[in-house]
């Protein structure tokens, strides 16, 4: 049993949802308009966040959602087009996945990942 999802207060949740869907990076799968809520995830894949209207953590920074991709380097290269501020150039880590990092409108963490082709991971 290993389908479900996070669930996130944020002070503006239309907002960060936004973001991530303007940027397709998830896909609006639901709201809830009278309380200003949003589901985010796949149709294909299911449900992966959703979004609150409420208090958000103090330190937002330090929850990371990781969203794998199949080319971390075309995806890094298409956000930033679109403006998408990133903490830096996508890099290999050591435990065999290439990673870059920005942040959402709330703060939080996001990487957006694939695993090294050599580490024996699948797509």
């Amino acid at each position: 049993m290993l389908n479900g999802w996070i669930s996130l207060r944020v002070k503006d949740p239309k907002q960060v949802a936004a973001w991530y869907t303007d940027h397709k990076m998830l896909e609006l799968v639901g709201a809830r308009e009278d309380i200003g809520t949003r589901a985010l995830g796949s149709r294909e894949n299911g449900l992966a966040l959703i979004l609150i209207s409420g208090d958000q953590l103090d330190r937002p920074d330090l929850l990371q959602l990781h969203l794998h991709v199949k080319d971390v380097d075309a995806e890094y290269e298409r956000l930033k087009a679109e403006g998408v501020k990133f903490e830096e150039p996508p890099k290999n880590m050591p435990w065999g996945w290439r990673h870059a990092y920005t942040k959402d409108p709330a703060g939080h963490t996001v990487e957006v990942c694939s695993p090294l082709p050599e580490a024996g991971f699948k797509q």
